[in-house]
């Protein structure tokens, strides 16, 4: 009985091993652009990453959390002027993106399966009409979300 559930536990934990091994090596794969690019993706597989992008230009970045987490600050890039699109993946995961006071973000969420996006920015109308405009589409399944202009913790 012992020896049939010690082998029971080394077989899943080899496999959760594996599987984790795997998912680092195929997000690495996937992730492209680096800090002062101004189009990144970043691809989180059960793990978790900080993304700080310093870009000139930024144009389009999208970052995808499957079963991890991810925390990405832009507030030291800037917007290309014609704007920029942020696309966020999240499966049941935790993904938070701090964002410029003085930018105009717009979110369109998808929620699904009890997934929740929450959004703490400057309200339009307390911005100037030219200012840096951010989309962000942000599709969340059983995960949270949120997207902020605020220091962390307030």
């Amino acid at each position: 009985m012992m020896r049939t559930l010690s082998k029971a536990l080394f077989l899943l934990f080899g496999v959760i091993a594996i599987t984790r091994l795997a998912a680092l090596v195929v997000s690495r794969r996937l992730d492209e652009g680096t800090e002062v690019s101004d189009e990144v993706r970043r691809v989180v597989l059960f793990d978790g990453v900080e993304f700080e992008s310093r870009a000139g230009g930024l144009r389009n970045a999208e970052i995808s959390v499957v079963m991890g987490s991810a925390r990405v600050d832009l507030r030291h890039a800037d917007i290309d002027p014609g704007g920029a699109i942020l696309l966020l993946e999240n499966t049941l995961g935790g993904l938070m993106v701090h964002v410029r006071d003085d930018w105009a973000v717009t979110v369109d969420d998808v929620l699904v399966g009890g997934g929740e996006v929450e959004v703490r920015v400057t309200p339009p109308d307390e911005l100037p009409v030219d200012a840096p405009r951010l989309n962000v589409q942000a599709i969340t399944r059983l995960g949270g979300t949120v997207i902020t202009s605020r220091d962390p913790g307030t």
